[in-house]
Parts: C-alpha cells; sequence; structure tokens
C-alpha cells in the first residue's frame, strides 16, 4: 500500500513538473508575443503612404498582422476617418523654398538698402518681363525687411512660379530728391494658393518610370494638400505632357476613384496641380 502510494506521488510529479516549467516557458512567450503586437501598429503608422484605404493599408505584405485587426481598427475609428483626417497616418513632407501664400508671406531683405532723411519709400516688384507687378508704399524709414503677399496688384494676380521676380527701391528724401536701388531677384521651387500648387518644372521635371525620391517628396506634398482639403479632381498642367503623365501615375498609384487629367501647355515653365 505505501509502496503504490509512494509511486503515485512520483507519477504525479513526473507530470505536473514539465507542467509548471511549460505553464512559465508559455508566459514569456505571451509576454513576449504581447510586446511584438503592441509595437507592430508602429510600423504601418509611419512606413507607408497615409491615405490608402484601410484594408490595402493592412493587407499589405510588408506586415504580418492578426487578420481580426482590419475589423477592429474600422470599429476603433471607422473607414472613412482612417481615410480623411489630415491627422492620422499623416507623413510629414518636407520641401525647400514652396511657399503657401495663403498663410506666408514672402520677406524681402531691405536692411542694406536703408538711408538716412528718408521721408517716403516705395518698394515695385516686377515680373519677368520687367513690368510693375505689385508696388509696396510706406514712410518714413525704409524698414530692414518688408514682407509681400505674392500677389500682384489686381487681387487675382499671383506671381508664377518659374519667372524670376526682382524688386526696385525708391526713397523719397526730406529735401524732396529720389534715390533709386536694385533688389535681389526672387525665385521660388514652389508656391501653394488657394486650390493650385504651382512647382517648378526643373525641380520635378523626370522621364524614369521610378520617380526619383527628391521629386516625390514634391509630389507626397501636393497629395497630403489634396486630401486635406477634400478635393475630388486634379488637372495636371505642364509644358511636357510626358512630365505630367509621370507624375500622374504617382498619384494614380496613391489615389483611388480621383479623376486626373493633364494639360500640356508649352508655355509654362511649372507644372500646375489644380484642385476641384
Amino acid at each position: 500500500m505505501k509502496k503504490s502510494l509512494l509511486l503515485s506521488a512520483i507519477l504525479t510529479l513526473v507530470v505536473l513538473l514539465p507542467a509548471v516549467v511549460f505553464a512559465q516557458n508559455f508566459d514569456e512567450q505571451i509576454i513576449t508575443g504581447k510586446a511584438i503586437i503592441e509595437n507592430k501598429p508602429k510600423a504601418f503608422y509611419y512606413g507607408i503612404d497615409p491615405y490608402q484605404p484601410v484594408g490595402i493599408l493592412l493587407g499589405s505584405n510588408r506586415f504580418i498582422l492578426d487578420d481580426n485587426l482590419l475589423t477592429q481598427v474600422e470599429k476603433a475609428v471607422g473607414q472613412s476617418t482612417f481615410m480623411a483626417d489630415p491627422y492620422l497616418l499623416r507623413i510629414p513632407v518636407q520641401v525647400p523654398n514652396v511657399y503657401d501664400l495663403d498663410h506666408e508671406t514672402l520677406s524681402l531683405e531691405t536692411a542694406p538698402y536703408q538711408e538716412r532723411g528718408v521721408s517716403e519709400w516705395e518698394v515695385q516688384m516686377l515680373d519677368a518681363r520687367g513690368m510693375t507687378f505689385r508696388t509696396l508704399l510706406g514712410k518714413g524709414t525704409l524698414p530692414a525687411a518688408i514682407t509681400w503677399d505674392g500677389r500682384g496688384d489686381e487681387p487675382s494676380m499671383v506671381m508664377a512660379v518659374g519667372d524670376v521676380y526682382s524688386y526696385i527701391i525708391i526713397l523719397t528724401m526730406r529735401d524732396g530728391s529720389r534715390m533709386r536701388k536694385i533688389g535681389r531677384p526672387i525665385d521660388l521651387n514652389g508656391l501653394v494658393y488657394d486650390n493650385v500648387v504651382a512647382l517648378k518644372e526643373s525641380e520635378v521635371a523626370t522621364y524614369d518610370v521610378t520617380i526619383p525620391e527628391r521629386i516625390a517628396r514634391y509630389y507626397q506634398y501636393v497629395l497630403n494638400r489634396f486630401k486635406e482639403k477634400g478635393y475630388s479632381r486634379i488637372k495636371i498642367v505642364a509644358s511636357d505632357s510626358y512630365i505630367a503623365e509621370a507624375a500622374k501615375r504617382y498619384l494614380d498609384d496613391r489615389l483611388y476613384h480621383t479623376e486626373i487629367t493633364v494639360q500640356e501647355n508649352p508655355e509654362y515653365a511649372r507644372m500646375e496641380f489644380i484642385f476641384d
């Protein structure tokens, strides 16, 4: 009888001991697995196009995710919110010398042209043909810097990217004499205003099937602007339809159910994306 009890006790230990060890290992695997699951969403939040439909986003071959995750995400935020909110999955895009004239102004350095005894000053913005595009006036000493909103004397006139602008400073002295000074040229890579993104064509021109990263940053800027404003159509105008078609292919791959048309205008030195 004692032998039977002893044998039973030994068998119980033999069975339970691996179970305890397995449970410990299993607990560790769960903790590790949970950490991986929590970190995975960060990968697709910052690694891809922010405006892909959620199904394509989560179904990408680059991510091994729970099949139920798509349902959970849609329940949490809704597919339309996931795609429309500009602050969800947004990739910040930095592009050089692109001004948003709806929110920014151009700063003209005028300190080198200051003189004593000035009663009035005038700054004439000249377009590429040398014609007066905008006139800025002031009294007293010429400021060290003058801001310009990029628009002409007529409210509908906006400076054209690809054209080089310049400015002339005219100082009227207290004794009635006048001094004339020539300012520096203004040449921008891009301009944003109202429903238009205009980019210097030399900055984005490519005949390659694969868009270089430098140019892709400009197109991503256009894409983000388009989505933020909630437009539904895009017209691309450029001097060369092949260059415009390269931009269209890039946007087509990232926009769905969006009408994108191309127009060639040989007189353009820029590529314009006009939203509607």
